[in-house]
This record gives structure tokens, C-alpha cells and sequence, in this order.
């Protein structure tokens, strides 16, 4: 019994975050995503990938997700510029990322993600 339990718990913690982060939303999640305010709505936020055709906007909000557990963001920035902050992600429950950036003035965040697909990112408000 003792070793059943000892051969689990290796074989959970071999997995590493980005193969479960890429059983859970799939391969796709690793990319630039860009927020697409116009299609947000009641309880979620929708990204778009990078090129995606989006209507003009004074900024928009930003997140790289990297296989390799670095994560990029990119909060609109004066000028409405986007700004980059460097941050890594670990991989929460069934449907969460945790972010942590490496600047310990900014606090970490979730994203909880409720769809995700090729062509659409959508996370809890």
C-alpha cells in the first residue's frame, strides 16, 4: 500500500507544470495573447493571439505565456503604451495560473481560465 502510494506521487510531481498546463487548455495557451475588450463579457475577459485582426484601441492589455514557466505581461503603460513585466507562472488546480512576477514590488494574480483554444483566451473577471 505504502509503495502504491509512494510510485503516485511520483508520477504526479514528474509532471511538470507546462505538460499540465498543456493537458488542461491545450498546446495553444503558450502564446501572446492580446485583450480584446470588444468581445468581453458578463464574468470573463477574451485574448486574442498575437495577429489577430482587433480593431484600433489606445492600448491593450497583454500576457505571453511561455512553455517554460516565464510568463510576460504587458499592463497598458503611460501613452497608452504597453509596458513589460517579467513574471513566472505555476499551474493551479484545473483551470488556474498563478503569476508571480519577479519585481516583489507588484503582487501576484490568477488567471482563471474558462475557454481556451487556438484562436480565443478567455479568463474569470
Amino acid at each position: 500500500m505504502k509503495r502504491n502510494f509512494f510510485i503516485l506521487l511520483l508520477l504526479a510531481t514528474a509532471c511538470s507544470p507546462a505538460k499540465r498546463a498543456e493537458k488542461a487548455f491545450g498546446n495553444s495557451i503558450f502564446q501572446h495573447w492580446s485583450h480584446a475588450h470588444e468581445e468581453d463579457g458578463d464574468g470573463f475577459r477574451t485574448f486574442r493571439p498575437d495577429g489577430y485582426e482587433l480593431p484600433p484601441s489606445r492600448g491593450r492589455e497583454g500576457y505571453e505565456i511561455r512553455r517554460d514557466g516565464s510568463f510576460m505581461h504587458y499592463p497598458i503603460g503611460a501613452a497608452d503604451a504597453p509596458d513589460k513585466v517579467p513574471a513566472k507562472w505555476k499551474f493551479r488546480k484545473k483551470n488556474t495560473l498563478v503569476v508571480t512576477p519577479d519585481d516583489p514590488g507588484r503582487p501576484p494574480f490568477e488567471l482563471q481560465i474558462l475557454e481556451s483554444g487556438k484562436n480565443l483566451l478567455k479568463i474569470a473577471k
